[in-house]
């Protein structure tokens, strides 16, 4: 077997199969432009319709790494009192394909200066394992025959709390702890995972402003772990920063604002831990389509930068 398919078959039975929890939801390089990806209540905060597609691909040069497809869509309604999105991924890893879909509903309430938002999600995922991809040394082995399918339904809930200068989220997105596997002696389970976001928008000048950003998760039967983000924003029209991750990532962004429709965004993610010998990194693409509600009054508590 290669030596890279190897190190991915390794990295997958790490985090899937020996803990009764593993780690299966992704995190993507450009999680700040894209909040409904982490929390249900980010439904509909900008007073406009927006649809984001990200596309990545970890640990470049290794077989078999994890690739990611994602796209979500979302919009306020009801003179911007409640907030409607889906949520679709998919995620591949080695011979295991994971997809789901979610919907998603936001309450919001106008308060002092900021916008609170209660909001729910539900939905399923399926995951599919294809074995007969495996070089097997025992091909007779009943448990790594042919193909499994598992759909598993899903739920979740957040807050957030907004306006033009800062944002506070908290949220747990998914809430079962789904079986991984129909195989009868696994006991492997779905985390559940906790997420903290906040962040602001500070004018450094009359062209620059200060994006500063943290992510806190949190998983059960795991260490907790935080992303430290730091974006410049250029004119409102371009977005250039860096990120830590405390396992051990470093990731490079951008984004672009082509228009008042339309935003490219790039992440380079390389890992400061032992598997940066074996891949130069990660990439991630972003497209943002935003298209603004017809006959919606421009509401002084939305979010311009998050």
């Amino acid at each position: 077997m290669h030596i890279n398919r190897v190190l991915v078959l390794i990295m997958a039975i790490f985090f899937a199969g020996q803990f009764s929890y593993a780690q299966q939801r992704p995190i993507t390089g450009t999680y700040m432009f894209n909040g409904l990806l982490i929390n249900p209540a980010y439904a509909g905060s900008l007073n406009l319709f927006s649809a984001t597609f990200v596309h990545r691909d970890q640990w470049v040069n290794i077989d078999e790494a994890p690739t990611l497809q994602s796209l979500t869509a979302h919009s306020s309604f009801k003179k911007n009192r409640i907030g409607i999105g889906i949520a679709a991924y998919r995620d591949q890893l080695g011979v295991t394909t994971q997809s789901g879909f979610y919907g998603s509903y936001a309450y919001k309430i106008r308060m002092s200066g900021a916008i609170l938002a209660m909001g729910i999600q539900g939905g399923f995922d399926n995951r599919e394992i294809d074995f007969s991809r495996l070089d097997l040394f025992n091909l007779d082995d009943p448990l790594l025959s042919g193909n499994e399918s598992k759909m598993s339904p899903n739920f979740g809930t957040g807050i957030y709390l907004a306006n033009r200068e800062f944002f506070v989220g908290l949220s747990v997105p998914y809430i079962l702890e789904n079986k991984v596997t129909n195989v009868i002696d696994s006991e492997a389970r779905e985390s559940r995972y906790y997420y903290g976001t906040a962040g602001a928008a500070i004018t450094m000048s009359k062209l620059i402003k200060l994006n500063p950003s943290v992510l806190l998760r949190f998983q059960e039967n795991a260490k907790p772990q935080f992303d430290l983000n730091f974006n410049l924003i250029f004119e409102s029209v371009a977005y250039a920063g860096v990120s830590y991750r405390s396992s051990n990532a470093l990731t490079f962004v951008f984004q672009l604002i082509l228009n008042d429709n339309l935003r490219a965004g790039y992440a380079y993610e390389t890992e400061t831990s032992s598997i940066n010998a074996y891949s130069p990194g990660s990439h991630e693409i972003l497209v943002n389509y935003r298209i603004k509600i017809r006959n919606a009054k421009k509401d002084p508590q939305c979010p311009v930068y998050f």
